[in-house]
């Protein structure tokens, strides 16, 4: 299941052994590994292909956006995000040694303590209607996207004007200026070395001011969405088909001077479950997808003569499960939490629903992202002694563990994994009820702190810097239940508080790593959230498939697939090869 930015998934999945890899280097700064027959060394390589003119790409992915597609009112997930980001560029993104780089934006300055910035945007650029792209247009998106109920409660530190709008302004036809405010407050200006990197998510989704000003008068189609962007929406189903089509007018060339994009067009279709798209592919249904099923992943492991897959497996998120701690229950006590994780065999556990190829995760932070630790003091090894000692400690002193829920949505797989946590949490005396909630209110329900929701199984916190995590972990993203809540688990600790506040205006990346480590080593300490593993996405695709994580930036650096939502790629560069 998917949530909002960044994606939040639960998924228990399977795999099987390995094929022969070549590990090539990466866009995020860790490795990616491409699935290909073994070959002899001594082979010479075949030339590179020259990039061609035309055709269909044919795309699935496992979840349907809410509320599309106005940047300010969709609830996007990783799929959400790469299908906007084909008709809507960016303000920002990152490059593929994950420094933050201009897409719309041409350069940037800051004054010296971080507190505002002064953006210069590229100038000939118009949107799909003709609409040209200055300051202005950027600043009204802003605006109005920042205004949105999600994205508000990610940027609680841009200034906020006397009127309550965003102390975003234009300076002159292509540039425009933010500030910012500790909670909005311009009178306690905040230093964001990082605020930049916050114009490559949903907020930096630039579409015409035009189009959203007669959507925002019910004049204008708020699915047919109109922005800058290398392809242009021709139509849309709901669960079914998102139909976009080449921009013949695109800004953008490739290194040897060729208009992008190279494709006629693109069909996205909504395949929920990865095992059907996987047939799909087999079937020349599809052209290519991505997905976290290890199930999956291991069957195209085991044919990359047919079905070549990149594979993903650092700055991915982490499977695990997620504690209400604001709702009074035993999941309020230290012990009662670290009983909990003590009691779960995690490598059985993935050997049984995973196959095997997830790793134990030890924490929140998986490898690659700053604040990664491969000893945070969090022994991962099953403890039933230790965890029934907690608990009878917890009884003697408080009274009986009662009451506690776990909810999960309702696939045949992930009422699997809620049964086995049932059986270890049964055997050092707790007992739980299973609730099974359909996967599109799964999300809602932690947003608000449904009644219902003690734990459930979760998948998040994907990444780069610990600034990502901000606003999941800052009390300042807690809101009470019934309120909509970012920090999902409601978490208010003045140790975790203090270190995201410390690295949000750290410059030196040392001292911010120090900082991340410290959340890290203090989530682990107080089992605030019970992590089990870390994800792996593998994206097989047709050997026709060409281009896939080959889109270079206007600085003639190459972008870094997905910008932080793993599981998804840009297709600026992508081309089909009529030989394949």
């Amino acid at each position: 299941m998917t949530t909002a930015e960044p994606d939040t998934t639960e998924e228990a999945t399977d795999a099987t052994d390995a094929a022969p890899e070549t590990t090539t280097a990466t866009d995020d700064g860790g490795e990616t590994t491409e699935t290909t027959a073994a070959t002899d060394d001594t082979e010479p390589a075949e030339p590179a292909k020259e990039p061609q003119y035309g055709g269909i790409l044919r795309v699935s992915g496992e979840a349907e956006v809410a509320n599309p597609w106005t940047p300010g009112a969709m609830q996007c997930d990783s799929y959400c995000q790469q299908r906007a980001r084909t008709f809507y560029d960016t303000l920002v993104t990152l490059d593929e040694n994950l420094e933050v780089k201009g897409v719309l934006v041409e350069s940037w300055t800051n004054n010296d303590d971080f507190t505002e910035f002064e953006f210069t945007l590229r100038e000939g650029v118009t949107f799909h209607d003709g609409t040209p792209l200055n300051a202005e247009a950027v600043v009204y998106n802003l605006q109005e996207a920042g205004a949105g109920l999600l994205i508000s409660n990610a940027i609680t530190d841009y200034g906020r004007n006397p009127d309550g709008t965003f102390a975003i302004e234009a300076t002159g036809e292509y540039t425009f200026t933010i500030k910012t405010g500790k909670g909005g407050d311009l009178s306690q200006p905040r230093p964001w070395p990082n605020l930049p990197a916050t114009l490559g998510g949903q907020l930096g989704l630039i579409a015409s001011p035009t189009w959203l000003q007669a959507v925002k008068d019910g004049t204008g189609d708020p699915i047919m969405a109109v922005g800058s962007g290398p392809f242009i929406v021709e139509s849309y189903a709901p669960r079914d088909k998102l139909v976009v089509k080449r921009n013949p007018d695109y800004w953008m060339t490739d290194q040897a001077g060729n208009q992008l994009p190279y494709l006629d067009g693109i069909e996205f279709r909504v395949i929920e479950d990865s095992e059907t798209a996987a047939e799909a592919l087999e079937a020349g249904d599809i052209d290519i997808f991505s997905t976290s099923s290890a199930a999956v992943i291991s069957e195209f492991r085991e044919v990359p003569d047919e079905f070549p897959m990149q594979e993903q497996d650092t700055f991915t998120e982490t499977n695990f499960i997620l504690l209400n701690l604001e709702k009074a229950s035993p999941l309020q006590d230290k012990r009662v939490r670290c009983a909990l994780f003590k009691a779960i065999d995690r490598q059985q556990m993935i050997d049984l629903t995973a196959n095997g190829i997830l790793p134990v995760a030890n924490g929140l932070f998986s490898p690659g992202q700053e604040g990664y630790l491969e000893d945070n003091g969090l022994d991962t090894a099953q403890d039933v002694e230790g965890a029934r000692a907690l608990i009878e400690e917890y009884e003697a002193e408080v009274g009986p563990v009662t009451g506690l829920k776990y909810g999960t949505t309702v696939s045949a797989i992930n009422a699997q994994t809620a049964e086995i946590l049932q059986g270890y949490w049964s055997e050092i005396g707790v007992d739980i009820e299973i609730i099974q909630v359909p996967q599109d209110q799964f999300i809602t329900k932690a947003l608000f702190g449904d009644p219902e929701f003690f734990m459930y199984g979760w998948r998040n916190h994907a990444g780069t810097v610990v600034d990502n995590q901000y606003y999941w972990w800052h009390s300042s993203g807690a809101r009470p239940e019934g309120e909509l809540s970012l920090n999902f688990g409601r978490l208010r600790d003045p140790v975790v508080d203090e270190n995201l506040e410390l690295a949000r205006g750290e410059q030196d990346p040392d001292k911010r790593r120090e900082y991340a480590e410290n959340v890290n080593r203090r989530m682990a300490e107080q089992c605030f959230q019970l992590p089990g593993s870390w994800t792996i996405w593998g994206t097989p695709h047709s050997p026709a498939v060409q281009g896939l994580g080959e889109w270079n930036l206007p600085d003639g650096t190459k972008a870094r697939d997905g910008a932080g939502f793993s599981g998804q790629f840009y297709m600026h560069a992508m081309w089909i090869d009529p030989e394949a």
